[in-house]
């Protein structure tokens, strides 16, 4: 029997109608919370011989600017302000504008993997406080910004992926969505290919290790005179964080640095070794790539080398041993999983 297609060249808001009324309300409401966090305070930092200053999202990307911490500044601008927004419009583009599935799919997918980088701010913000604990001469407390900036962004984020699942809908709506051949056929990733089949299954067992070693070990330590020498892991980190009862950002450290990094990875492991029909490989593929866009190990490194090289203005600090693991980690645990998930032969069949 012949599958009944649905049509194209229909706007989503027009498709869905009042069933889809909480996409746009989800947007603007993010939006909203955006803009609130942008003219809100956000940080207080408290120095000897300063003062106690308050700095809204702004004005913090100012003081990493007049602090000399120049890339900082710039990436937090582009990631953390500027960029909710275009993600924002590109969405309500996307919902509102054009007409065909191509080019909604085409302005969606511009977005909807670079979302988590806006986090980068509120790493940089986390690392701020744990340096800052328990110290003397220099304190920083998060504002009522922050926890609006991560409502924003999480917020927008779960949005992304509500647009994404109707997107595809649409596209097995009309018949256009890839529908395996054979989706009962057995097919395990690990005997698929050669040599490196088995030299990416070691590796990925190998990831779990170094993402615990990343998690755990210490990765700098406070080297400056009239500051307590502390050293600081993720988890070291978190700890600092529940112990000043920021239960936000601490919580935010636990749920995207560490389980959603093991999420993908032993996900990524059970697909690699698993012998599993076509329809369900795909279906896990799927889940990963959604992992994948809320694992954000690779965000908080990138914001912890900026500190440990351009925040030596602020807060001297020596790196130790856990900042290689990170790296490692990050390659493994992020890099890793999506080389094996595109080498296997139903992704690729998948994105045809």
């Amino acid at each position: 029997m012949a599958k009944k297609l649905g049509k194209d060249g229909i706007r989503l808001c027009t498709r869905y109608g009042a069933r889809g009324i909480h996409i746009p309300v989800m947007l603007l409401v993010s939006l909203s919370l955006n803009i609130l966090a942008l003219s809100i305070p956000f940080l207080e930092i408290s120095m000897i011989g300063k003062g106690k200053i308050i700095y809204d999202l702004p004005r913090s990307t100012w003081l990493m600017w007049t602090e000399g911490l120049y890339v900082i500044a710039i990436l937090i601008l582009s990631f953390s302000i500027i960029f909710p927004i275009l993600k924002l419009a590109g969405m309500f583009i996307v919902w509102f504008g054009p007409k065909t599935l191509a080019r909604q799919e085409r302005i969606h997918g511009l977005v909807r993997n670079l979302g988590k980088w806006s986090f980068m701010d509120i790493f940089v913000v986390s690392l701020l406080l744990a340096l800052t604990n328990k110290q003397a001469f220099i304190h920083s407390k998060p504002m009522i910004g922050v926890y609006s900036f991560i409502a924003a962004i999480v917020l927008s984020m779960i949005t992304s992926e509500l647009l994404h699942r109707k997107l595809r809908h649409v596209a097995r709506e009309i018949g256009v969505a890839h529908e395996p051949e054979d989706p009962d056929r057995l097919a395990c990733p690990l005997l698929s290919f050669k040599w490196y089949g088995w030299l990416i299954g070691t590796l990925l067992i190998g990831s779990l290790i170094t993402l615990t070693a990343a998690v755990a070990i210490t990765f700098l330590q406070i080297h400056q005179f009239l500051l307590s020498s502390n050293a600081y892991s993720i988890l070291r980190s978190i700890e600092s964080l529940l112990q000043q009862k920021q239960y936000v950002v601490g919580i935010s450290m636990v749920v995207f640095l560490i389980v959603f990094p093991f999420l993908r990875v032993m996900g990524t492991i059970v697909h690699w070794y698993s012998a599993s029909p076509e329809w369900k490989s795909i279906r896990r593929i799927q889940w990963l790539d959604l992992v994948a866009r809320w694992s954000m190990l690779d965000v908080f490194g990138l914001a912890l080398i900026l500190v440990l090289t351009e925040g030596q203005r602020m807060v001297r600090t020596d790196v130790r041993m856990g900042l290689y693991c990170l790296i490692g980690a990050i390659a493994l645990t992020v890099l890793l999983p999506m080389l094996a998930t595109r080498l296997d032969p139903t992704h690729r069949r998948l994105l045809r």
